[in-house]
């Protein structure tokens, strides 16, 4: 009886050991089938923002006029770019109002034309003033955190330009409903007031409340026109790769054709 009972405990140890060499087996299968996985995506995000990024230097390519040359007026265009389509958008900024430049009015009368009061909006134009303007004394510098430290806030105006324009969202008195319908008429790169020709209502509307005229079609103060450039790729994996890039255009005839002053992932 007794190898009769060593041979089934011995049996009962293979088996035990199959299992666990199964189960070891299984677990770097599904590591390995994970781990490509994760490979095959990175690749082909690579691969769409390598595209998304070519569609952005072929619609500079076209805005500086060649092969028929493109129009910053919001027109889709589709490019084939390796193995991903490439929808491409561009939009002059000259459309939209820079909050480190325009005037107190001229805020005032975006908000306004945005849904806010009149007297609303005038105090949460001179608040946007204030954050982007050093304070002229200390005594004023006190008066702002003073401010916001009564409004439970636990910063104070920087007293320097915005650097992103989600940045307004700090500023005392906006809300999210707000900021989220004035920032497509926003941008930190137009160099005046915007162009009432090729501005949108609410750009227009602010323009009026503020009794400013804006700048005058085909004039830019002194600046070259400035752009954005919006690629979405779809590629390999149908991934979508989302790049936006602003450019300035001082054109052909310039030693440098264009600058790229901002390139990110767009949302």
């Amino acid at each position: 009886m007794k190898p009769q009972r060593d041979g089934g405990f011995a049996l009962l140890v293979v088996l035990w050991s199959l299992v666990l060499v199964s189960l070891i087996l299984s677990q770097v299968m599904a590591s390995g089938r994970s781990a490509t996985a994760l490979a095959q995506t990175a690749r082909d995000t690579a691969m769409g923002q390598a595209a998304a990024d070519g569609a952005i230097s072929a619609a500079v390519f076209h805005l500086l006029g060649h092969e028929g040359g493109w129009s910053a007026d919001g027109t889709a265009h589709v490019l084939a770019i390796g193995a991903s389509a490439v929808t491409v958008e561009v939009r002059n900024l000259a459309t939209r109002i820079n909050p480190n430049l325009a005037s107190t009015a001229l805020l005032a009368g975006l908000f306004q034309a945005a849904g806010l009061a009149a007297q609303q909006s005038t105090t949460l134009a001179q608040a946007v003033t204030a954050w982007r303007s050093a304070p002229a004394t200390r005594t004023e510098e006190a008066a702002r955190i003073a401010d916001y430290r009564r409004a439970g806030l636990p910063f104070a105006p920087p007293g320097r330009p915005f650097r992103d324009v989600s940045e307004l969202g700090h500023v005392m008195g906006m809300t999210p409903a707000l900021l989220a319908a004035i920032t497509p008429s926003l941008s930190l790169y137009q160099s005046g007031d915007p162009d009432p020709d090729i501005a949108p209502p609410m750009v227009r509307q602010a323009l009026k409340l503020a009794g400013q005229t804006g700048s005058q079609a085909g004039q830019f103060n002194g600046n070259f026109p400035v752009v954005a450039i919006e690629a979405d790729a779809r590629g390999p994996g149908r991934i979508l790769v989302r790049r936006e890039a602003v450019v300035s255009l001082p054109g052909d005839q310039a030693k440098t054709p264009y600058r790229i002053l901002a390139l990110t992932d767009a949302q």
